[in-house]
């Protein structure tokens, strides 16, 4: 069972997309901001992180860059999620959500990136590979 860490700074949310994402099948773990995420990543296995783009005290596109810059984290599936019309271009994610998140394009979105990372050999440590389709 994949594990997604979903980071967002308004509870509601979190606990929204937690709903969504434990009756898709979906171990979760969440955090309220950026450095709380990071800390967690630290001590704990995650397979895809849906982080919020602009949050205090570390933003989505701020830990997004250690993910990616830290080789024990850098194949981790990341998705970043706003308000903002467009992307950041100066950060290296998987893919971008425009909120209000509708849950079947999270759902899809978690779905096909993890598939995808599993065909082309990404995968964290002790984490087998999603069957592939027969």
């Amino acid at each position: 069972m994949p594990t997604v860490l979903l980071v967002d700074d308004d509870a509601g949310t979190l606990d929204a997309w937690q709903t969504v994402c434990e009756a898709h099948g979906y171990q979760t773990c969440l955090a309220q901001d950026g450095r709380a995420a990071l800390d967690l990543l630290h001590k704990r296995e995650v397979d895809i992180v849906v982080a919020d783009w602009r949050m205090p005290v570390m933003s989505g596109s701020v830990l997004c860059y250690h993910v990616r810059n830290e080789p024990s984290l850098a194949d981790i599936v990341f998705i970043l999620v706003s308000g903002e019309p467009s992307p950041p271009a100066f950060v290296y994610y998987d893919g971008f959500l425009r909120k209000p998140l509708d849950p079947s394009d999270l759902l899809s979105a978690m779905d096909r990136l993890l598939q995808e990372r599993a065909a082309d050999g990404r995968r964290r440590r002790n984490i087998p590979a999603m069957p592939k389709s027969q």
